[in-house]
């Protein structure tokens, strides 16, 4: 007799969408067949009827410690976010204090994750110019990548603040990639050029401007776009892996798409690149400060054309819980607002419903939000698909009830949204972790440290 027999809903595999039965045994899927035929024998039977039943997200671009210093609470009650999006795994970035640019430090987030998590995790390993020797260490201590920056808030290029990452040189990128691609781990970049960065803002700064704009104006397109364009350069130099995060344009994902055959190399972008615009940013001012910037409207346009084409592999958030008066700070002039957006509760259910509307098949949204980040980053063992032998990480979707995103209501401290006010017209209702159910009907059912470290599998 198994543990688990979930029956009725629509369920999104690979192979197809159909009205599916899971079978659930010892937190793994062990039974797959079609809803009405006889199936294992079970202690619980769960009635979805009329639900959508995807693999649960990977969220692979979160900063749940590199956002303010109650790092504690915030995991704990940030990971009950990431269930109540549908998000059963989550993938920490480097930032914290001290950022996880050594083995010591890398083994003190994965104890504190442990400890608090109530979704599976896995962490990047960070990249400063400086930890060449650490890099290897990383690697064995199971890091799924290693995350670099080419640009910096600061003109010296250092990191802001004592959590963050420096700017990394052209010099020590390409050891570094060398060295990635030995370990065969992605290098995974925030690709603008600094010194456009940095001769822009100046430039607008001088002249007064401080709102939306001339944030946006700050960061032009052409930034990220020249940066790609060498980081490219690089890993076919190199044979390293390379995974370029947060993309905003579309013109990026061009070029992207015309290095596949020459470079090994994946792409993110996130919710508020194609659900905001320029304007938005304009109207919202610090709490939809993010770098790389929001973009104009046909950007947007444009980029929705790349995730319908399958020019984009996956979705992440992007999460930063910064707390509203690390934004607020941005009230009286733009510049002085901290960069970055939550998102963990937000980004997969309006990413659902607004590709529902777009036309996106659900076999392509669980690629983007759950197989695609499994194969990326060394998880597609156990993660990442509804599939025999594969961990039941599941999330339950009604599709057609709407809920309105309230800032205050978010689990962890970053209690503000950029998309406050809009409604989304899909709910997750129940999330399950490793057959577990962790989240449901607004409520977790779990206990902190329910979460399991997932190191990223090493090919022989």
């Amino acid at each position: 007799m198994i543990d688990t027999r979930i029956v009725g809903a629509t369920v999104v595999t690979k192979a197809a969408v159909s009205l599916f039965d899971i079978g659930i045994d010892n937190g793994r899927i062990v039974d797959l067949s079609v809803h009405g035929s006889p199936g294992l024998p079970s202690r619980e039977t769960l009635d979805a009827t009329g639900l959508v039943v995807v693999p649960g997200a990977i969220d692979a671009h979160t900063h749940f410690t590199g956002a303010h210093d109650d790092v504690i609470e915030e995991v704990r009650a940030g990971t009950v976010g990431a269930a109540a999006g549908g998000v059963t795994t989550v993938i920490e970035m480097p930032h914290s204090d001290p950022p996880a640019t050594t083995s010591a430090a890398f083994e003190w987030k994965k104890d504190l994750f442990s400890a608090q998590s109530s979704v599976d995790f896995a962490l990047w390993g960070g990249m400063n110019g400086r930890n060449l020797d650490e890099l290897a260490r990383l690697g064995e201590a199971g890091s799924v990548a290693m995350k670099g920056f080419l640009c910096s808030g600061r003109p010296d290029g250092e990191a802001g603040d004592k959590r963050g990452l420096p700017m990394i040189d052209d010099d020590a990128l390409l050891e570094a990639m060398r060295v990635a691609a030995d370990l065969d781990v992605v290098v995974g970049l925030h690709a603008e050029n600094h010194a456009i960065l940095r001769g822009r803002s100046a430039a607008l700064r001088a002249v007064g401007r401080d709102g939306g704009r001339a944030h946006a104006a700050a960061q032009p397109e052409i930034a990220e776009i020249e940066a790609v364009a060498r980081s490219l350069l690089l890993a076919r130099e190199t044979g390293s892996r390379l995974h370029i995060v947060h993309m905003s344009s579309s013109r990026t994902a061009a070029l992207i798409d015309g290095a596949r055959g020459g470079a090994r190399v994946s792409v993110e972008t996130c919710p508020q690149y194609l659900l905001l615009d320029e304007d938005d940013l304009e109207r919202i001012g610090p709490f939809a400060r993010c770098g790389p910037p929001i973009r104009p409207r046909t950007t947007v346009e444009a980029l929705w054309g790349d995730v319908l084409a399958g020019r984009v592999d996956s979705i992440a958030s992007d999460h930063c819980p910064y707390l509203p008066e690390q934004k607020n700070g941005g009230a009286g002039s733009i510049w002085a607002a901290a960069m970055g957006l939550t998102g963990i509760e937000t980004a997969v259910p309006l990413f659902f419903a607004s590709a529902a509307q777009r036309g996106l098949p659900l076999q392509c949204f669980a690629a983007m939000t759950a197989t695609n980040p499994a194969r990326i980053f060394g998880l597609d063992d156990r993660k990442g698909a509804i599939a025999l032998g594969l961990d039941a990480d599941l999330a339950f979707y009604a599709p057609d009830r709407p809920w309105t995103v309230r800032g205050a209501r978010f689990r962890g401290r970053g209690t503000w949204s950029a998309f406050e006010g809009m409604i989304c017209e899909a709910t997750v209702v129940r999330t399950m972790v490793r057959g577990a159910t962790v989240f449901v009907d607004g409520e977790a059912h779990v206990q902190p440290g329910h979460g399991r470290y997932q190191p990223r599998r090493v090919m022989p």
